[in-house]
């Protein structure tokens, strides 16, 4: 039961009901069907967002501890990249195997990508150009999800709520310019496949009336079941294609190609049985194909692709901050329900997504109960896996408004991203405590997945420019605290305690000073940025005192480069004394 985060590590709107027709008096693009037009008459707002993220990317890795800036996972990606470049490209897995005490454990596409940036180090360090790729699809998903919103709702305002809840939050930032992670590149090509997919929702068809577009089932969800007669099958292959390309990147998006199977065989809108069949088995010979093609040179090089890729990710311990723990402190770390984690998680995933397709959900909606399934049957959740919720909920929840459920994964996802957890060095005895607040997490996701599963409905909930001002000032405060990280850079350990060296206390007095300045400044930064998404709704106390809790975690971890497991263990140490 071993866990690394480091090494993964008023209302804005109108009050009209979702029965009515939707008019903005924000948005003067919301005439147009057009997505393009949108893009093209908001490329100001666009770029502009776009160049803030990238520069708070680029400045906070230079600044991180290389704990973060180098942890890991960046080093193994690295030498990744670099045995691509060489002749001997094929041998990648079992390099890595050899090199690394954290192995390349996903499909090559990731290495393939990273490589010809590797091959430019004479401009800049690798941990830095390793992270170009990861940067470049954050920002493209932040533009396609603006694009779908766009084209969903006719309104401008809704899409750029989007892109910037995306794009400017605290995990999107922590898993490209902390982690190195790479979760934006398969998630895009998820997202793209489901744009693409055969389904007569705003997202294919900008021509259709937003009233019928934002109809309802009597169970609440939106009524875009799959079309797959003859005239609209080339839609779906190219889907498949997207979600090849995305399993290719990582092996996580197989669990996204489930709902659009499942709209096949099942959906309510579907021809024949032989040809559902039909359509089924010739999509996934268009999924398998690619994936066949690509890594076949590494298959008849050695088992080390298979082992990597499948076996390898199986028996990873135990990584997560949910109810698992509490299971593993009762029946051992090694339980059989832990060591079926992976096959009971994809069990679960099918079973939603039959249902889903036959109850008519759309598939973003699918794909954000399967995320929440994921977080809670899946023993390996570490920080950076929660931003994947947030493309489907998004997609799912800001065309029906729903900004305070939003509100609150975004909150949410900024705490537990960072929360203790049972590590390796904490005190075993401590073990019910870390699966107390496990047990919590997963109550959480549980309540949020029973909301979505009973159906969002029609009643607009929340405030867009809360939900904004959070996303964004929890950005900031987090950028903050990395910029100044430098002036308390100490040699001790980066996770455990003591939590200040000895001769650091007053560098640390001073940057907590600075920081608390920087926070506040965030806040009015973050008042002023989002009054273009509702300037006469006043941003709500208790949304300052959230940013004002949340802060001093980012302060911890990225200032301190102390985890917040060492600070939970010295309290629990303080009051068991």
């Amino acid at each position: 039961m071993v866990s690394s985060r480091a090494s993964q590590p008023h209302n804005a709107m109108p009050s009209d009901s979702l029965s009515q027709p939707f008019v903005s008096n924000f948005s003067p693009a919301a005439e147009s069907g057009s997505q393009a037009l949108f893009l093209i008459r908001d490329a100001r707002w666009i770029v502009g967002a776009t160049l803030l993220y990238l520069v708070a990317v680029v400045a906070t890795v230079f600044t991180l501890h290389a704990y973060f800036s180098q942890t890991w996972d960046v080093v193994t990606f690295i030498g990744a990249g670099k045995t691509i470049l060489s002749p001997e490209w094929n041998t990648l897995y079992g390099q890595s195997r050899a090199a690394n005490y954290w192995p390349y454990a996903y499909p090559p596409l990731h290495a393939f990508v990273v490589a010809p940036f590797l091959a430019l180090s004479w401009l800049a360090p690798d941990f830095l150009l390793v992270r170009v790729p990861p940067m470049l699809f954050d920002v493209a998903l932040g533009v396609l999800l603006y694009a779908i919103v766009a084209r969903k709702t006719k309104n401008k305002i809704l899409a750029r709520l989007a892109m910037l809840v995306w794009l400017l939050n605290p995990v999107t930032w922590y898993d490209t310019a902390v982690q190195g992670h790479f979760e934006a590149e398969w998630l895009f090509f998820v997202v793209l496949a489901y744009y693409l997919s055969p389904d007569p929702s705003p997202t294919r068809r900008g021509e259709m009336d937003l009233i019928s577009d934002l109809s309802l089932t009597r169970r609440g969800e939106m009524d875009i079941s799959p079309d797959l007669s003859p005239t609209r099958r080339g839609s779906w292959i190219f889907a498949m294609l997207a979600l090849s390309v995305a399993f290719l990147f990582k092996q996580n998006a197989i669990l996204f190609a489930l709902p659009l199977w499942a709209m096949m065989l099942f959906g309510t809108n579907t021809p024949s049985f032989l040809r559902r069949g039909v359509s089924f088995l010739v999509s996934l010979v268009v999924f398998s194909l690619p994936i066949l093609l690509v890594s076949l040179p590494f298959v008849l090089y050695s088992n080390d692709y298979w082992y990597m890729n499948v076996q390898y990710v199986a028996d990873v311990p135990l990584q997560t901050q949910s109810w698992l723990v509490a299971l593993a402190g009762l029946f051992g770390a090694d339980n059989l329900f832990l060591r079926a984690s992976s096959p009971l998680t994809l069990i679960a995933v099918v079973v939603i997504s039959i249902v889903a397709a036959r109850r008519g959900m759309n598939v973003w909606l699918t794909a954000t109960l399967i995320v929440l399934a994921f977080f809670l049957l899946s023993k390996k959740v570490v920080g950076y896996y929660y931003v994947m919720l947030l493309p489907f909920a998004l997609v799912t929840l800001v065309p029906t408004k729903h900004f305070r459920l939003l509100s609150l994964i975004v909150v949410f996802i900024s705490f537990v991203s960072l929360s203790p957890y049972f590590a390796s060095w904490t005190n075993p005895s401590h073990v019910w405590w870390y699966s107390a607040l496990g047990i919590f997490n997963s109550a959480v996701w549980a309540w949020i997945f029973v909301r979505l599963w009973r159906g969002i409905g029609s009643k607009e909930s929340g405030e867009m420019r809360e939900l904004a001002f959070l996303s964004f000032a929890l950005f900031l405060s987090a950028v903050a605290a990395a910029l100044l990280q430098p002036f308390i850079n100490s040699q001790a350990s980066p996770i455990r305690a003591p939590l200040i060296a000895n001769g650091m206390e007053t560098q640390a007095l001073f940057s907590f000073l600075a920081f608390s300045f920087l926070v506040s400044l965030a806040l009015i930064i973050a008042v002023f940025f989002t009054r273009s998404l509702a300037r006469a709704i006043p941003v709500p106390k208790r949304t300052y005192a959230l940013v004002v809790l949340l802060a001093p975690l980012y302060f911890l971890t990225f200032t301190l480069t102390k985890e917040s497991t060492m600070v939970f263990e010295l309290i629990l140490g303080f009051f068991n004394s």
